[in-house]
């Protein structure tokens, strides 16, 4: 699942143990329900033959993947809500703007 109000990758911790994903830190994050201690791992990520190093997030609360939009963003993938496909998209490295006097 793909979450752009999601800035981080999560994986249920059951799916970690199967992908011998080792948790290498915590960290505390606000969520609708508070704040809560998390595990927090690097694995390679792949989508659509694309690969980053990325930082994720192990949760034993989470049932299902979810692609937050750090991952995205270092991929350069956007949403195509009509096909309910990710794309590429270019990535903008700076924007220099003019002003008028």
């Amino acid at each position: 699942m793909v979450d752009t109000g999601a800035t981080l990758s999560v994986i249920p911790e059951k799916l970690s143990e199967e992908l011998k994903i080792i948790a290498t830190d915590k960290d505390v994050v606000e969520t609708d329900a508070g704040l809560l201690e998390i595990k927090k791992g690097v694995e390679i990520i792949t989508i659509n033959g694309k690969e980053a190093i990325q930082n994720i997030i192990i949760s034993d609360i989470v049932d299902k993947d979810l692609i937050g939009v750090t991952i995205l963003e270092i991929m350069a993938l956007k949403i195509d809500p009509i096909k309910q496909k990710l794309i590429e998209r270019k990535i903008l490295l700076y924007k220099i703007l003019k002003i008028r006097k």
